[in-house]
């Protein structure tokens, strides 16, 4: 089979040597999640309306690597036009990597690009980063997996870290006393402004278009951020995406005026159904929390994912509220608790760092120029 390495056109289909690569990447690897093939080949298709605006590369050298890149013309970080880089995935050999990159670099630059930021498979509502440490302990569903020599292959090609991020664990009934002081400090200023309810799949649905401005509002000025199309939001974050956060302990924040002050998604960790060592694992595109969240086995893990505040209730400590409230919401319910994903220098991070000591797990964005 022969290496390919061109510029992309939807209207065609995904090599199979592109899809089949990760399969052998992982064969021994008692931890990994899988890929859905007909996911990659549906965002690479004219179905995904990224296209609409955006242009895409795929290399790929059969059994070795694989490697996708994507220019929206004038989206600029720092001030200039950036190019992404994603789904990357190879054995450990320097050589075949700078072929991918050196060519990827070479079409980016055709486009004006002179910066070359990644993982993101896409955007930063896809996968993006890669993991750094703690491989023995696997990972949970979203979260950056990849064989422990990536980091290395990404210092020798010259990649340096932009950004880190950090996840947090916990188990839960030994942070429970902490978390009920810091509610019994920030609760009583709420109270007058704020009601708590439940974030459920049926709200998220029948308040999308509002969610779509709020999270633009509360996300957009986050690194790397691409601002999608309501179209876009819908389908990136509609049935589907509602169907897999915990109804039980995922926390919406409401205005006595009923607009939305904030909220925070939590998932049950799925991980160890959908790992592909096992006889039967659950593929990614079914997993539901009605019926999978029962059939995991203890210790359930919760994962505090996606929060955020509007700006306007942002002096009211807010976010450290929904963190309390979730807490409390997973006592008896979960056995271990995560805050998921948070950059370090995040002032979100510092109270997931006061009641996640039990490990951490380390997660890199990297840059260069072109």
């Amino acid at each position: 089979m022969t290496s390919i390495m061109t510029a992309w056109n939807p209207s065609t289909p995904l090599p199979e040597a592109f899809l089949t690569l990760p399969a052998q990447i992982y064969a021994n690897d008692p931890f990994w999640l899988g890929e859905d093939p007909q996911s990659v080949r549906q965002q690479f298709s004219g179905l995904n309306p990224w296209f609409n605006d955006g242009l895409a590369w795929i290399g790929v050298i059969p059994g070795k690597a694989r490697l996708a890149g994507f220019v929206v013309p004038g989206q600029l970080i720092d001030g200039e036009q950036a190019t992404f880089f994603g789904f990357w995935e190879t054995i450990n050999d320097m050589d075949v990597n700078l072929k991918l990159f050196n060519e990827l670099k070479a079409w980016a630059g055709e486009h004006g690009a002179t910066r070359l930021y990644g993982p993101i498979n896409f955007t930063t509502f896809g996968a993006n980063r890669l993991r750094l440490d703690a491989f023995e302990n696997g990972a949970f569903p979203g979260e950056p997996w990849n064989p422990d020599y990536y980091p290395a292959l990404m210092e020798q090609l010259g990649m340096d870290i932009r950004y880190r991020y950090i996840s947090t664990f916990a188990k839960v009934d030994e942070i429970i006393v902490p978390i009920k002081r810091d509610y019994v400090r920030v609760k009583p200023q709420l109270a007058q402004a704020i009601r708590f309810k439940s974030m459920t799949a049926e709200y998220w649905l029948s308040h999308l278009d509002e969610l779509y401005g709020f999270v633009g509002q509360v996300f957009g000025a986050n690194f790397a951020y691409t601002p999608i199309s309501l179209e876009t939001f819908r389908q990136v974050c509609g049935a589907d995406f509602a169907a897999r956060f915990c109804p039980q302990t995922s926390v919406l924040a409401e205005s006595l005026d009923g607009r939305i002050a904030g909220f925070f998604l939590v998932y049950p960790d799925y991980g160890p159904l959908m790992r592909q060592s096992l006889p039967n694992p659950v593929s990614s595109k079914d997993i539901r929390f009605y019926p999978w969240a029962g059939q995991l086995p203890r210790p359930r893990m919760a994962l505090a994912k996606t929060g955020g505040v509007h700006p306007d209730f942002r002096s009211f400590g807010l976010f450290t509220a929904m963190g309390c409230e979730l807490t409390l919401r997973a006592e008896g319910v979960y056995d271990e608790i995560a805050g998921a994903l948070v950059r370090e220098d995040n002032a979100s991070l510092n109270f997931a760092a006061r009641h996640g000591q039990a490990r951490h797990h380390h997660y890199a964005l990297y840059g260069s120029k072109t």
